[in-house]
């Protein structure tokens, strides 16, 4: 338990190491005024603060840097100031950024997430959003050779999957057309579920048909957050934790295979309830000098994404938690009013 003068050094520690990366010294943090206290004060305060595992002291001569358990002291003391950490004129801006991508499904996650990482200055990820019970929109059959038809399952946010069947022998355009508009009546606005439940009286090509939509659907309903976009990797690299070239190397390697978004991504929370991760409190090692903050939006019955912010362990952690809350917010309005259009 931290007396009040202890939780004030720290916070005046944390929040100095943020700006300047580099140690922080006793006398620097006595002459702040609201402490109002000796530096010898300080260094013993200090001293039981790095016993406690807040502080660690690199160098004997040096000043004091946080660890993982300080930030999360921190993180759990910002709440009050999160509304004045985004200006409201950035958050204008970002807003009408977002409006634009209303009518544009396939802009969605990028812009989100470029949109994330200006306001935040830390690399930013967002995912297009999923619906949670995924429904067969429109379905096709295209031939393309005599033996060869083309399947085209268009599922709920336009998503689309083709697949290439290979028919017994040939079939005619009017039995085509009457094996689509059978599949049609049976699949269309109907999840996996919904349609393994269905009595159906098929040809054995039919059948075949339609194991490969419900497939298709299995696969997307598995795949909780794919497509996701990173914005801002710029931001990320330029802080001096990642001066280092094997650091940066892990870190360009790991956004390239996707690899690093995937594992950020299965660390989100359900529900809207934002989640910060600090350091070494990642089960996967490789993600130790990292933080990530991470949020869905949408809605949890209808369709949801996934947004996060990506930073050192050293990241301004009000104004990327702001920005977090503000953008899943606003996309959860572009959203709802899609599915209210």
């Amino acid at each position: 338990m931290l007396t009040s003068r202890q939780e004030l050094i720290l916070k005046i520690i944390v929040a100095d190491y943020t700006r300047a990366a580099t140690p922080i010294a006793s006398e620097s943090v006595a002459r702040r005024e609201e402490l109002n206290v000796s530096s010898a004060t300080v260094r013993n305060e200090v001293a039981v603060l790095r016993e406690q595992g807040y502080l660690a002291n690199p160098h004997t001569s040096a000043g004091s840097v946080p660890l993982d358990k300080a930030y999360r002291f921190f993180v759990e003391s910002i709440e009050p100031v999160l509304d004045s950490a985004i200006p409201l004129s950035s958050r204008d801006r970002a807003r009408e950024q977002l409006q634009h991508i209303l009518q544009n499904l396939d802009e969605w996650a990028n812009v989100s997430a470029a949109v994330l990482s200006g306001l935040v200055g830390n690399m930013a990820i967002a995912t297009f959003p999923k619906a949670q019970e995924t429904r067969v929109r429109h379905l096709d059959l295209v031939r393309i050779q005599d033996l060869l038809v083309m399947l085209i399952v268009v599922l709920e946010q336009a998503r689309l999957h083709r697949q290439l069947i290979r028919l017994p022998h040939p079939m005619a355009v009017d039995e085509l057309e009457e094996s689509t508009a059978r599949l049609r009546s049976y699949m269309m606005g109907h999840d996996q579920r919904e349609i393994a439940s269905q009595q159906m009286h098929l040809t054995p090509l039919e059948e075949e048909l339609v194991e490969a939509t419900v497939t298709v659907l299995r696969e997307e309903e598995r795949a909780v957050y794919r497509d996701h976009y990173v914005d801002g990797i710029r931001n990320l690299l330029s802080q001096p934790e990642f001066a280092e070239n094997e650091r940066a190397r892990a870190i360009v390697e790991g956004v390239e295979d996707g690899s690093l978004a995937q594992t950020i991504l299965s660390e989100t929370p359900e529900g809207g309830v934002l989640r910060v991760i600090i350091g070494h409190e990642h089960p996967d090692d490789a993600l130790s000098p990292l933080s990530v903050v991470v949020c869905q939006y949408g809605q949890p019955h209808r369709a949801v994404g996934a947004l996060g912010v990506v930073g050192p362990t050293r990241m301004e952690y009000t104004r990327a938690i702001a920005g977090v809350r503000f953008v899943s917010s606003a996309m959860s309005e572009l959203l709802e009013n899609v599915y209210v259009a």
